[in-house]
Formats: structure tokens, sequence, C-alpha cells
């Protein structure tokens, strides 16, 4: 240390100084003394029992510290374990499922690019199966993809699924097959016996008046009619060759000129998630052209126009009757009966369903 010129301790300072100095150098000197070492030794020997109660206190304490640190630890660990596993579990829970929607969305794609129609894939994302307010499904296509009313609606096996009910710009409605209001007319593909499908309580089919000459077979897979009256004004809303189920029963009362059956849809419609939508057929009917000599609107008024006449040929199964000439209605179809321009037209055959409402 470098003192300024001119400059001294204080002397307190100084004497503390000599008697720190003198104090170590005679303790030094007598710790080598017998009588300080015997001191010391009985000191320790008294201190000893303190001692290791203080460590052994000490290294309790800081086990327990130790294990309570390596607890909350593994609580840690345990929890983020537990909520992993949770996830792998969900995971492999949804792996069914998304391999389900692969598989189906393979085949529609694959059904698409090999149907004979032009097609639209759209995803089921609501789904109301009940008898209550009628069986529909909402898929995720509406106007701004190309969905019309009236267009028919299958699976990826080419088995019909219903028609569409209603549409909005982005999504639609479809009537399905198997409800109470749903309206077909099938075939059977074996005897060609014709009848009428309606959907039943249960998501049933109900296959009514078909003759009992012809032959239902259980087990006898049935279609959709799909035939043009004639004239080309009427068709069906169906296209032809369509699989709509299999009979499961057939009911046949001897004292009847008709008989019934049950059948099941081909179409899984409980679980359908991906469906095609036919754009490029729309049954019902024909848009009328302009015609030479007839009436602008129909009514009791009109009369019938150059396809009167006898070359004309009335819908199979009609009957004369008499009264006003009906205008279209979504249930019947008014066809000119042959003969002198005063007859009235007669209804046709139950066998065309109704165009969309």
């Amino acid at each position: 240390m470098n003192f300024r010129s001119g400059y001294r301790l204080p002397r307190g300072q100084w004497l503390a100084f000599a008697l720190l100095l003198t104090l170590s150098v005679g303790l030094m000197g007598a710790s080598n003394t017998r009588l300080l070492r015997t001191v010391q030794s009985d000191v320790n020997f008294m201190l000893n029992p303190v001692e290791g109660a203080v460590n052994d206190a000490t290294d309790t304490l800081g086990s327990y510290l130790s294990t309570l640190t390596s607890l909350d630890s593994l609580r840690q660990e345990t929890e983020q374990l537990r909520q992993e596993n949770e996830t792998l579990k969900e995971e492999l829970a949804r792996m069914p499922a998304i391999g389900r929607l692969n598989d189906d969305w393979t085949r529609i794609t694959q059904a698409s690019q090999s149907s004979q129609y032009q097609t639209i894939i759209g995803r089921v994302v609501v789904r109301d199966i009940s008898d209550v307010r009628g069986r529909t499904l909402i898929i995720n296509r509406g106007l701004v993809d190309g969905i019309a009313l009236g267009q028919v609606v299958i699976d990826d096996g080419g088995a019909l699924v219903g028609r569409i009910d209603k549409v909005e710009a982005y999504n639609a409605e479809i009537l399905l097959v198997n409800d109470s209001k749903a309206v077909v007319i099938g075939i059977e593909a074996d005897s060609q016996a014709t009848g009428t499908i309606t959907g039943q309580i249960g998501g049933q089919l109900l296959m009514s008046g078909v003759s009992s000459t012809d032959k239902l077979t259980k087990g006898a897979a049935v279609v959709t009619w799909g035939k043009v009256l004639p004239g080309g004004d009427v068709r069906s809303p169906y296209p032809p060759g369509l699989l709509i189920g299999t009979i499961s029963e057939v009911s046949k009362d001897p004292n009847q000129v008709v008989q019934t059956a049950v059948m099941q849809p081909a179409a899984d419609l409980n679980n359908i998630e991906y469906v095609l939508i036919v754009t490029n057929f729309l049954g019902g009917f024909a848009t009328p052209g302009p015609t030479s000599g007839a009436s602008s609107s129909p009514g009791p008024s009109s009369s019938p126009g150059p396809s009167s006449g006898p070359g004309a040929s009335s819908g199979p199964g009609a009957s004369p009757s008499s009264g006003p000439v009906p205008t279209p209605r979504p249930t019947t179809v008014a066809t000119p009966r042959p003969g002198p321009s005063t007859a009235a037209p007669s209804p046709a055959p139950s066998l065309i369903t109704a165009p969309p409402h």
C-alpha cells in the first residue's frame, strides 16, 4: 500500500495491530503444548455426539427435500405421460374412421371416373335418418357447384340413394329413397315385374302394385324402370337400371290381383359418407318448345296441337275419361287421346313419379 508523504496511522490502530500480532504468535506457540492438546481433545470428544446428531439431521433433511423434489418431478412426468397416452389412444381410436374415410374417398373417386354419367362428388355433413322429420342427408355441394333440384344421387356402387329435394348456394338436401315421400317405379331384374316402391318406417322399402301373375323372388334385385312415355315429353325421374335394393319378403294373397314385396335398400343409407350427384340426367316433364297451332298455355279452352289425331298414341293403360283438360301437375301427366278434338285427355298411369317439388 502506498501512503502519501507525511501520512501516519492513528495510535489506536497501531496498538490493536500489535495486540493481535502478539496474540497470534502466543497461540501458535501454545498450540504445541500438552495442556492445550488435552483441552482440544476433550472438547472434541464432548462435541462429537452433537456434531453427529447435527450431521444426521442435516442428511435426513437433505434426503427428505431431495425425495420431495424427485416426487414432484415424477408427478409431472407421470402427468405428461398420461396426456401423451390419452392422445395416442384418441389417435388410435380415430384411425379406423380415418381409414374408412380414405377407403370411401378412393372408391367414390374411382366410381366418379368410371360412371357413364357426369357426376359431382358430395360429402354428407348432416344426417337425419329418423322417421319423425323424414329421411334426408345434407351434402356440402350447392348451386355454386352445379347442383339442381331433382338430380339423382347414387353411391359408389351405382345404387340409388335418392334425389335432390332442396338446394341452396353451398349445400343441398337429399330425400332418401327409403323416405315415405319418395316414390320410385322399379322392375325386378329377372321376371321384369314392375311396381311402385316407397319408403317405410324403419328404413325398409315396399314394392306394391305388382301384378299377381308376375313372379317375385326373394333375394332378387330390383332396379329403376326409367322408361320414357310415348311422345318423349315425359320420362322417369330416374335413369334406367339403377339398383334400388333386393327383395327380402314377398306377400301374395290369392284373392288379390296384386302382390307386394318388402325390400332392403342396396345403398348403406345409414352410414354413407360420400355420394355422387348425377348432373346430366333430369327426368320429369320436358320443357315445351314452340309448336304451331298449339295454345300458349294449357287450360280448359286449349285444343290439342298437331300431335293430336289418329297418329298420336296414349300412354300405356290409359282409359277414356271426360272433363276439362288438366294442366301438368307433379302427380299426373295428361296425354291426348286419339280422336276428335272434343275428346278429353286421360291421366297417364302411375308409373311416372313426381318431378322435384
